[in-house]
């Protein structure tokens, strides 16, 4: 059943956003969130920036895993709660606080419409390139879904899913020639490391057992940047939510606490290092901009009580 685990780990869709961004936006419209209390601008709305870079990889696997980037410049309507619009489309992150866990559900629910937050527009933003090390990686503008008036505009994708170009460690940049709307961008920060000394349960990744969610099941890891975040997440291939908690990266340790995940049966335990850098103050005429690290390694595992 372990080995079912690990081919079922190795093809599992990571949370790269990427180009399927696109899918996503068309599949959730008819889901809701609830504001986390971000305003807006009363008379005209505002305009955020997001970067992200994300990379994947499976543990014990050979190769380098899969990665992609995406940057985007969404406007918001007046009297919208930004960060609602930013998770209803798929690119909002809510971790619990350090220590703690929360469920997550897989699967998003809900009766509300995005149409209650009115239309929302992606704004081209001219030339989208971005560089690490000695890599620069042009990315493809990809419209969003014609299928309803409530969304629209463009998005700025990697090409492909290939995780060379985007390595961690490495310095990047961010350049946008700006379009109508959006002024010229150019960001620089660093990237976090990939996760080493990570053991779960005292077990390798690539060598991890049947774990009981009524013991503890500690993590350790080489510590990263201060500021920066672990993340862990719990769940089984069948099932419909998932556990996630969060540690500090420098503090080197966690503890998933007995009964925080009461699944049973086949699944996962994805390990993030999340690094974010708010870069507002670069982006002249944005309200916010933010970029996003979110390095994550996949371990198969199976839970029993």
């Amino acid at each position: 059943m372990l080995a079912t685990g690990k081919r079922k780990a190795a093809r599992r869709a990571p949370r790269l956003i990427g180009t399927g961004v696109v899918a996503l936006i068309a599949g959730v419209l008819g889901c809701s969130v609830e504001p986390v209390g971000v305003t807006a601008d009363a008379d005209t709305g505002t305009t955020h920036a997001l970067v992200t870079v994300e990379r994947s990889a499976a543990a014990g696997a050979q190769d380098s895993g899969r990665a992609n980037a995406l940057v985007g410049f969404v406007h918001v309507p007046p009297t919208v709660d930004p960060a609602s619009v930013l998770q209803l489309v798929g690119l909002g992150l809510e971790l619990p606080p350090a220590g703690q866990c929360t469920l997550r559900n897989r699967r998003p629910e809900g009766t509300g419409s995005v149409g209650a937050l009115g239309a929302l527009e992606f704004l081209a933003a001219g030339d989208v390139a971005l560089s690490a090390g000695n890599t620069e990686t042009r990315l493809a503008p990809r419209a969003l879904p014609t299928v309803t008036d409530l969304v629209s505009g463009v998005v700025y994708t990697t090409r492909d899913r290939s995780a060379d170009p985007l390595p961690p460690g490495a310095i990047y940049q961010v350049r946008a020639s700006g379009g109508s709307e959006i002024p010229p961008l150019f960001v620089q920060t660093d990237a976090p490391s990939s996760l080493e000394g990570l053991t779960i349960g005292g077990a390798q990744p690539a060598e991890l057992g049947a774990l009981s969610t009524s013991r503890p099941i500690d993590l350790v890891w080489t510590p990263g940047g201060a500021g920066d975040v672990i993340y862990v997440e719990l769940a089984t291939d069948a099932g419909e939510s998932a556990v996630v908690c969060s540690f500090r990266d420098e503090a080197g340790v966690g503890t998933v606490t007995p009964g925080a995940f009461s699944g049973t049966g086949a699944g996962y335990v994805a390990v993030h290092r999340l690094r974010t850098h708010d870069f507002t103050r670069q982006a002249g005429g944005l309200a916010h901009g933010e970029l996003r690290f979110d390095f994550e390694l996949v371990a198969p595992t199976s839970f029993v009580d």
